[in-house]
């Protein structure tokens, strides 16, 4: 059980450090829950609940970090896009000055 506790933290933490927090709150939110909630229900002796909840736990920080590194690579892609756009229309216009 303190195996699934450290691997649900680690994976709370990868979420974190995604930007989760920011780019996926409702899914990091409810993963910082659940781990907490394992945490309690380990310290209460109920290892049933506490596996349970730190299994779900790190699957929703999971969630959470993918959603992260979605949100991120889109806005990336947007921006080269737009930096793209901004190189073709300067190109042109030194294509028509010539």
């Amino acid at each position: 059980m303190n195996h699934q506790l450290a691997t649900s933290r680690e994976a709370v933490d990868q979420a974190q450090m995604a930007g989760a927090e920011e780019n996926a709150p409702a899914d990091f939110g409810v993963a910082a829950d659940k781990l907490t909630r394992a945490n309690a229900a380990a310290t209460g002796h109920q290892k049933h609940d506490a596996m349970r909840l730190a299994q779900q736990a790190q699957v929703d920080a999971n969630l959470a970090r993918v959603k992260s590194e979605s949100t991120q690579a889109r806005i990336a892609a947007a921006e080269l896009t737009k930096t793209n756009q901004t190189l073709r229309e300067a190109i042109n216009r030194a294509n028509q000055n010539e």
